[in-house]
C-alpha cells in the first residue's frame, strides 16, 4: 500500500509533464495557422482594394475619371457628344438608345464635367414634371439603382418611401448613395423654386479629381486682390 501511494505523486508528475509537451508541441502549429490565416485575409483585401480602386475610376461607361475633354469624346460613351467651354453632354441618339435599352421614360441629358481639363464629373438630370408624376420619376431612379447594385454592390443609403409631403419649394433631399472607394453616387430629388414641379439629379463624382492644381491667371489673381482689399475696407470701416 505504502509503495502504491509513493507511485501515485510520480504517476501525476508524469501525465503533468506529458500534458505541457503535448501542449508545447501544439502551440507552434496553432500559431502557423492563425499566421497563414492572418496572411490569406491580407491577401483577399488587398485584392478587394484593386477592385473597389478599379471601379472608382469608372465615371461612365469607357469613360474614366481625370481623361481630357478630347479623350472622353473618343469613348464610346460620350463620341460625338457635344462640346462646350468644361463639358460634354451625350450625343442625343446614344442617350435615346440608353433610355430605351434601361426603360427610362424621364431622362433629359447625361453630362460630363472636367475642371483642370480632367473628368470629375457625370451629371443626370430628368426633365421637371408635375406633382402627378412624382411616381414616374421614382420609377426613373430605381432603375438606376438596380442597375448601380448590380455593378457596385448595395448602396450605403436608400429612402423606403418618398411623400409630396416631403418635397419643399427650391431644396433637394437624397434618395439613395453609393460609396465606391473615393468614387460617389449620390441620387437626389427636389422641387424647383419658381413653380410646383419636380425632379431627380444624380451626381457621379470621385475625389481624387482633379489631380492637377489650379494655376490662378493675372486675371484671377487681380481679381482676388480687388476682392480682399475691398474685404479689408469694411472690416476697417465697420463697428
Amino acid at each position: 500500500m505504502r509503495k502504491v501511494l509513493l507511485l501515485l505523486p510520480m504517476m501525476l508528475i508524469t501525465i503533468s509533464c506529458n500534458h505541457k509537451q503535448k501542449e508545447q508541441t501544439e502551440s507552434p502549429q496553432t500559431k502557423t495557422l492563425t499566421a497563414t490565416e492572418i496572411r490569406n485575409q491580407e491577401i483577399q483585401d488587398s485584392l478587394k482594394q484593386v477592385k473597389t480602386d478599379s471601379l472608382a475610376l469608372i465615371a461612365w461607361g469607357d469613360a474614366k475619371f481625370g481623361m481630357t475633354m478630347k479623350e472622353v469624346l473618343a469613348t464610346e460613351s460620350f463620341k460625338g457628344g457635344d462640346k462646350y467651354s468644361n463639358s460634354i453632354v451625350m450625343e442625343h441618339n446614344r442617350q435615346q438608345e440608353f433610355e430605351r435599352v434601361l426603360g427610362l421614360n424621364e431622362l433629359w441629358l447625361i453630362q460630363c464635367y472636367f475642371q483642370e481639363n480632367e473628368l470629375t464629373r457625370i451629371y443626370i438630370d430628368s426633365p421637371n414634371l408635375t406633382a402627378n408624376r412624382i411616381d414616374d420619376l421614382i420609377r426613373d431612379c430605381n432603375i438606376f439603382i438596380r442597375n448601380f447594385t448590380k455593378k457596385y454592390g448595395n448602396p450605403s443609403y436608400q429612402k423606403d418611401k418618398v411623400n409630396i409631403s416631403e418635397f419643399n419649394s427650391g431644396e433637394e433631399f437624397e434618395y439613395a448613395k453609393y460609396q465606391i472607394g473615393d468614387k460617389t453616387i449620390t441620387i437626389l430629388l427636389g422641387e424647383q423654386s419658381r413653380e410646383v414641379k419636380f425632379y431627380y439629379k444624380i451626381y457621379i463624382e470621385n475625389d481624387k479629381f482633379p489631380k492637377k492644381k489650379h494655376v490662378q491667371t493675372e486675371k484671377e489673381k487681380k481679381e482676388e486682390q480687388r476682392r480682399m482689399k475691398e474685404a479689408k475696407e469694411i472690416k476697417e470701416n465697420s463697428f
